[in-house]
């Protein structure tokens, strides 16, 4: 693993273990957001369902009051009933109705409000009726309805039977007389909070909250009991029983004190979960990168031990070749055996150089990003050098090389020595990798600005599996008689650095038995 590669992968693990975190704090804190908002929402839908109820149970409680009156009363003749509710005034040049109405005098029907109303709305409250003011309606809504007033009075038997005109006409009287009255006459504790606990159950809302009601930032004596003027909690308020003439204005405000923990208990749980797994991400990634440095640091320990043995192997190769030169020009007359040995043991001693050549070029090409220099190389050149470096051999076991270099433009930037090298690798391996005569074909085509070189041999060929393993260092294949051939699986992987340095790319073909294609792609400039 190089460097650049090395802390490429570990910015990239920091980068996505710290997004993950991020994205699940940001996770969490969208749920926590989204529950707020919808508990917010569900207690103002609260509270302005209790606050029209109230304002509806009021209004009725007056209709309802008269209504027993009028059931009291019997059948009035028409000119006591009509001092009594209304004058109706049609006009038939307009679609409009007008109604006048008037208030019901206690002596001219000589009745008194049962106890239980007289007590809670006062003895004035029939004269109070007199404040309503004249209300205009559409025609249309009393088209089906007689106009004498006899029959419209003998429809009026209860609450629910009243029609809108009648409902107007009570509605706006009683507001107005209703806004005179003291808070604690108008409603209780125990109605708003019977109100509170209905709505707050129908929507799941379960935890402790406190409520009162002020008159102009003032606390009345309509609250809960425990109920505080510096409540702790977050507080949600809405206009109470709100009059617009009325110079007196009440709010009615709810405060929860445990409206965090009620919000986080909705979410502690996938949050909770959400938290477990994001540790698992961390102790994963923390371990990884563990392996990450220990393997690094194992791998630099491997690179310095076979570098430092691969230049003490350089002193002893150079000492028996100088010792070889030595035997050679001593002027002695060997026998043919002995000068055979000379030679096998030059031979070794030059392939055994070789190897070392090329470890301590892997490990310069691992621990540089730009080992060499790079310059215009002409490839067909760098190919043709390279052939005769190997066409002895070839020749020697009844084979050829056959070129095909039909590419227009063969000029890359690259090290031509390298170059050199790699040709010769892969010339090399189709020679010893052939079991008859080596047959050899190389070819050149341009392609996409690129110049692609291909390299084919009839040798034993390779099967998928191997194919994926044959560019790492120090691989060979394991089974039948391959390591009958020399080597130390170097090669390739030597082949393979040096294409990646010249960004350039490598891939092969091949077929058990029948030969390997090997098509290498260089950019042209």
């Amino acid at each position: 693993m190089n460097r650049r590669f090395y802390t490429s992968l570990v910015l990239l693990m920091s980068f996505s273990l710290i997004g993950i975190i991020l994205m699940q704090g940001y996770w969490i804190y969208s749920s926590w957001q989204n529950k707020e908002e919808e508990f917010s929402l569900a207690v103002n839908r609260t509270l302005r369902e209790v606050v029209d109820e109230i304002q509806s149970r009021e209004l009725n409680d007056y209709v309802y009051t008269y209504q027993m009156l009028i059931d009291s009363i019997g059948t009035p003749n028409e000119a006591n009933f009509t001092d009594v509710f209304l004058f109706l005034d049609e006009d038939q040049s307009s679609n409009l109705s007008t109604f006048f109405a008037y208030g019901i005098l206690e002596e001219d029907y000589n009745i008194n409000l049962p106890d239980n109303l007289s007590n809670r709305y006062g003895n004035d409250e029939v004269k109070d009726y007199k404040a309503v003011k004249t209300t205009i309606v559409n025609k249309s809504i009393f088209d089906r309805r007689e106009n004498r007033l006899n029959a419209s009075i003998s429809k009026l038997k209860s609450v629910e039977d009243i029609d809108i005109f009648k409902f107007e006409k009570y509605k706006s009287a009683f507001q107005e007389y209703a806004s005179s009255l003291p808070i604690h006459k108008r409603t209780t504790s125990r109605e708003i909070q019977a109100l509170l606990n209905q709505g707050f159950n129908d929507r799941n809302i379960i935890t402790p909250y406190e409520f009162g009601i002020y008159s102009n930032d003032l606390s009345t004596k309509v609250k809960s009991n425990n109920y505080l003027e510096e409540q702790s909690g977050p507080k949600y308020s809405i206009p109470f029983l709100y009059d617009s003439s009325s110079p007196v204005s009440y709010d009615l405000v709810v405060s929860f004190p445990d409206k965090q923990e009620y919000v986080l208990s909705g979410i502690i749980g996938v949050a909770t979960l959400s938290f477990m797994l994001t540790l698992v991400i961390i102790v994963i990634s923390t371990s990884a990168f563990y392996q990450i440095i220990k393997q690094k640091k194992l791998s630099e320990i491997k690179s310095d031990f076979i570098n430092n043995i691969s230049h003490e192997f350089k002193t002893p190769i150079a000492t028996i070749n100088l010792a070889l030169d030595a035997m050679s020009s001593s002027g002695s007359n060997f026998n043919d055996k002995f000068n055979s040995y000379i030679g096998m043991i030059r031979e070794e001693n030059s392939r055994m150089l070789s190897q070392v050549e090329n470890i301590l070029t892997i490990s310069q090409l691992e621990k540089s990003s730009s080992p060499f220099e790079m310059e215009d190389t002409d490839i067909h050149e760098v190919i043709e050098d390279a052939i005769e470096h190997v066409k002895l051999i070839v020749e020697s076991r009844n084979g050829y090389i056959k070129i095909s270099l039909d590419a227009i433009n063969s000029f890359i930037s690259g090290n031509s020595n390298h170059l050199e090298n790699i040709i010769i690798n892969i010339l090399d391996n189709a020679v010893k990798y052939t079991k008859d005569q080596p047959n050899i074909i190389i070819s050149s085509s341009n392609s996409d600005g690129n110049i692609i070189i291909c390299i084919q041999d009839n040798g034993i060929g390779m099967d998928k599996n191997i194919q994926k393993l044959i560019f790492e260092k120090f691989y060979r294949e394991q089974n039948g008689n391959i390591h009958d051939i020399k080597g130390h699986g170097l090669g390739l992987s030597y082949v393979k650095k040096i294409i990646d340095f010249h960004n350039g790319k490598i891939s092969l073909e091949s077929k058990k038995g029948i030969g390997t294609k090997f098509y290498l792609t260089f950019k042209n400039i």
